[in-house]
């Protein structure tokens, strides 16, 4: 007997959404007094199952459909104004292929200029499987200038000299230009573990925001290693344990992380140094609803030692995957200005409530809304060690995160520590 072409298709679907669900039907064992159930029709539900927890997915997800291949596409477009630094314009944009889950390739790209020069501009590709081979490619590169560039000092007991500061409202402040690319390949080796190699190419140039003026601090020592332009090329390989029950909103599991980068002549660097990363997130669903867990608690323990000659804005910066963070800001110590601490060696905590709201599908575009209280610690040292807890430096608050077709991401957060409090915008999940 011949199926009729839309019979056809519909089993196409079908196996297609069963696929996108475990990639095998779940059958839950027989309960006790029901071992007489049919096999069959054990099977059958499993895949019902399998069908309906992929629809739920890809609706979430899904914006067009395009020969058959459904596509999701997120945008926003970066529009305000700081005193520090002006008016701000340009945009994000995401668009990821769901022909395969997670997906079968996702491309992100930020366009981001200010009316006093600042710029941020970045272009970041993924992909599971390129070409057919089981192997995960990361691509990123990035532009960026920073006019506002902070240097406190080196070490975890610097202060900040608030005469010094009104005199001059730059004394802490320079200009940062760096371009970044970045090249990693991954692959599975066995259950939730992932091996992964590639290479950076960083290009740092600072200046005075002011060349008439003579009073930055970073360029009161001469010695400071990086106050040239300079390379700092590197290949690093690592290992990953990824146990997320999801990669953009996970509500259980672990990620954790271990990296080496090397920096080595023979790449062109100007600076030879090796950095070492541990990172490690614990994910934990509370109050289980049938919309999924309201309650979701975060940690993330870092560590990270470096050896060898070092740019002075690197010190302030964390390393591991391709995605690095600033020691406070955005990402870590967020009650403190950004690149607040800097030194070798660096110990950083933190711990998150999310609170999820009720979820609403507005014209089609799936909308998340979650409330969020943190806490995070962290201390810097010479030496390892000296991360004792004694020295580690407080900060907490309260945040809010929009979540659109499970994609895009908006945090704002209000922080506070004792040396003052912050307001922070973001794109994207912290971890």
């Amino acid at each position: 007997m011949q199926r009729c072409p839309r019979t056809t298709r519909l089993l196409r679907v079908l196996f297609l959404l069963a696929a996108m669900g475990l990639g095998m039907p779940r059958i839950a064992p027989a309960a006790r007094g029901k071992s007489d159930e049919n096999p069959a029709e054990r099977v059958a539900s499993g895949i019902q199952d399998n069908v309906q927890e992929g629809v739920e997915w890809l609706q979430r997800r899904r914006t067009f459909t395009m020969n058959r291949v459904p596509y999701g596409l997120t945008g926003m477009p970066i529009i305000f104004y700081a005193p520090s630094s002006g008016f701000h314009y340009g945009g994000w944009v995401e668009i990821a292929n769901y022909k395969v889950r997670p997906y079968k390739y996702r491309i992100n790209v930020q366009w981001w200029l200010s009316t006093i020069g600042k710029r941020n501009h970045h272009l970041r590709f993924e992909s599971p499987e390129v070409f057919g081979w089981p192997v995960n490619v990361r691509f990123m590169t990035q532009d960026l200038k920073d006019t506002g560039t902070n240097y406190f000092g080196v070490g975890n007991d610097t202060q900040i000299n608030k005469d010094a500061q009104k005199i001059e409202p730059d004394y802490y402040r320079y200009l940062l230009e760096q371009q970044k690319t970045a090249l990693d390949l991954e692959a599975r080796i066995f259950g939730p573990a992932t091996i992964f190699a590639g290479a950076r190419f960083n290009r740092g140039v600072p200046t005075r925001i002011n060349e008439a003026k003579n009073y930055y601090l970073v360029f009161s020592d001469p010695t400071l290693p990086g106050l040239e332009a300079g390379w700092t090329n590197f290949l690093v390989a690592g290992l990953i344990i990824d146990t997320r029950d999801d990669q953009e909103l996970p509500t259980n599991g672990i990620l954790s992380e271990i990296s080496v980068q090397k920096g080595y002549e023979w790449l062109g660097t100007d600076y030879s140094y090796r950095r070492l990363t541990f990172i490690h997130s614990h994910y934990h669903a509370l109050g289980l609803t049938r919309g999924g867990p309201r309650y979701v608690v975060v940690a993330r323990a870092l560590l990270e030692y470096l050896t060898g000659d070092i740019p002075f804005y690197e010190l302030t910066e964390v390393g591991g995957s391709i995605r690095g963070f600033e020691v406070g800001g955005n990402a870590a110590m967020r009650g403190y200005e950004s690149r607040r601490f800097a030194d070798k060696q660096k110990l950083l905590l933190t711990v998150e409530l999310r609170r999820s709201f009720r979820n609403r599908t507005v014209r089609g575009q799936y909308l998340q809304t979650q409330g969020i209280l943190f806490g995070d610690v962290g201390r810097v040292a010479p030496r390892l060690r000296d991360l004792t807890p004694g020295g580690l430096h407080p900060s907490g608050g309260a945040g809010f995160r929009i979540i659109w077709n499970s994609q895009l991401s908006l945090r704002a957060d209000f922080a506070i520590s004792p040396e003052g409090h912050r307001y922070l915008l973001t794109f994207g999940n912290l971890f």
